[in-house]
């Protein structure tokens, strides 16, 4: 399940808000995982985690499997590099989260589409997101095919502030109405080029979600 290499995200809770660093597993025993120093998503800064503190560790394994467990900094290790000791539960205690292939997020992402059968070009947003497809809202003078392709540029806004525009063929696979509005929902068909942003954009905002579950 877990690999050294593997990138590691970290949530620190505080009474006012929740701070997330970047960091990759530097080696792992039983009892404990060794991290290399972990690197603020918003300030990019290295970090010095205090002995004791609790974290949250989410991470990916290869096969898109997003998991999460509690943990908390019990040293300092400098062979062969600076490493941050973490406690590792047992795996019982990994918690895993739902595969990216069904976990649909309802956020909106900026999209522009161009499809060449019905000879529709257009932008718009997404009613909901997911790393295999998306819903998106259909402007009134655009009348799309079931079953029809298309390519997409969409614009992932990651935590870190930064932008992804990635360039996604697709398919319609269904034409719905939601509250008065028409939706079609597409699914990616090239998306091996693009998996890791699609995984980590999933998979942070499904980590929103939860987050606001628990505040509730």
């Amino acid at each position: 399940m877990i690999k050294v290499g593997m990138e590691v995200i970290l949530e620190i809770h505080s009474e006012t808000e929740i701070e997330k660093y970047k960091s990759k597993i530097a080696d792992f025993t039983n009892e404990k995982v060794f991290i290399q120093y972990p690197v603020s998503l918003i300030t990019k800064k290295t970090s010095f985690l205090a002995n004791g503190m609790t974290i949250s560790v989410n991470f990916v394994d290869e096969q898109s499997d997003a998991y999460s467990f509690e943990s908390y900094v019990t040293g300092r290790v400098k062979d062969p590099i600076p490493m941050i000791a973490l406690h590792l539960p047992e795996e019982k205690k990994i918690q895993r989260i739902q595969r990216r292939e069904f976990v649909r997020i309802e956020t909106s992402v900026d999209i522009a589409c161009d499809f060449p059968i019905s000879e529709s070009k257009f932008t718009t947003i997404s009613d909901d997101f997911s790393a295999g497809g998306c819903a998106i809202v259909i402007p009134k003078h655009i009348h799309l095919q079931n079953g029809e392709v298309g390519m997409t540029t969409v614009v992932l806004p990651m935590q870190n502030k930064e932008y992804h525009y990635l360039e996604l063929e697709c398919r319609v696979t269904r034409i719905h109405e939601k509250e008065n509005i028409t939706l079609a929902s597409l699914q990616f068909l090239n998306s091996d080029k693009y998996e890791q942003q699609l995984i980590r954009f999933s998979f942070e905002k499904q980590l929103e979600r939860r987050k606001k579950e628990i505040e509730i």
